[in-house]
């Protein structure tokens, strides 16, 4: 286990140390959330759906003419 040490500032902004953006992979402007239990705080990642998709198991193999042809056909059933 690490410990950290964070800054609170002006209105309650908390300044995350370098060290722990990156273990938890949050960019500049990404979110994280709050869990509060117990007088403990706890930081969860939210991880954008592009970062989710990019690590999740693939489950199917497809290329990108073929969902380019299946989103085509798609929007024609659906707009016309």
């Amino acid at each position: 286990m690490n410990v950290y040490r964070a800054k609170v500032g002006k209105g309650g902004v908390m300044y995350l140390p370098s060290e722990v953006r990156k273990i938890l992979g949050v960019e500049k402007g990404g979110e994280v959330l709050l869990v509060v239990s117990e007088g403990r705080v706890e930081l969860r990642p939210v991880k954008s759906i592009f970062v989710l998709g990019a690590e999740s198991p693939k489950i199917s193999k497809i290329t990108i003419e073929e969902f380019e042809r299946e989103s085509e056909e798609m929007q024609r059933e659906f707009y016309g």
